[in-house]
């Protein structure tokens, strides 16, 4: 019997580019195709992908994607589907649990204001900045605690912004990172050296971890 062959024009090419090369919401979405399961789920996932960096956002939706181009003699058989899903959802589990944590271990804008001792203006304004570091709950901002330091001379500690550009993930991955024993900081704490003007030196230790995450 005779095989009839498939011709690909360069229109099919250009849409077929288009279609691996797309990002933001269009690329969330067929990103999700295989871990919708329930009403309302990917636009779930939808509204947690858009709150973290590109990077993780990348790699989620690479992680869940359905074809990733390995060769099935080589490697075995990839993932079903369901156990796409499965993973996809423990990792979004995990993300929300640390989410959840940051926010119970942060202040509202009027503690915040009150410990300052500025408005709630003036704490947002430095949100916007960059000074202070924040993420909304619901419509409320939550500014994690570890940014706030007596000893430092406006009440938080310095190069906030600076590592906000600098940190490869959210505010929910620096966190974590600022807060855990640094060994290329002595031992200290990101936080830590930062409240002891040590803002290069973290920066830097920032930056190599953005160089990891690439």
């Amino acid at each position: 019997m005779a095989v009839m062959a498939t011709r690909t024009t360069a229109g099919d090419r250009r849409t077929q580019t288009r279609a691996k090369g797309s990002t933001g919401r269009g690329r969330t979405a067929s990103g999700l195709s295989v871990i919708e399961g329930s009403p309302g789920f990917s636009a779930a996932v939808d509204d947690a992908l858009r709150s973290v960096s590109e990077p993780v956002r990348e790699s989620f939706l690479r992680g869940v994607g359905e074809n990733d181009d390995l060769d099935a003699a080589l490697w075995g058989p990839g993932p079903t589907p369901t156990q796409r899903k499965e993973a996809a959802l423990e990792n979004l589990r995990r993300q929300f649990t640390a989410r959840h944590a940051v926010v119970g271990h942060s202040l509202t804008r009027a503690e915040a204001a009150e410990l300052l001792e500025v408005s709630e203006q003036a704490v947002l304004d430095r949100i916007k900045s960059g000074d202070l570091l924040g993420l909304k709950k619901g419509r409320e901002w939550r500014l994690p605690l570890w940014q706030f330091n007596a000893g430092c001379a406006h009440g938080f500690v310095p190069g906030l912004a600076r590592l906000r550009d600098e940190f490869p993930g959210g505010l929910v991955s620096l966190t974590e990172w600022v807060t855990a024993p640094n060994v290329d900081l002595d031992g200290a704490t990101p936080a830590q050296a930062l409240a002891g003007d040590r803002v290069d030196e973290v920066i830097a230790v920032a930056a190599i971890a953005t160089s990891a995450a690439w």
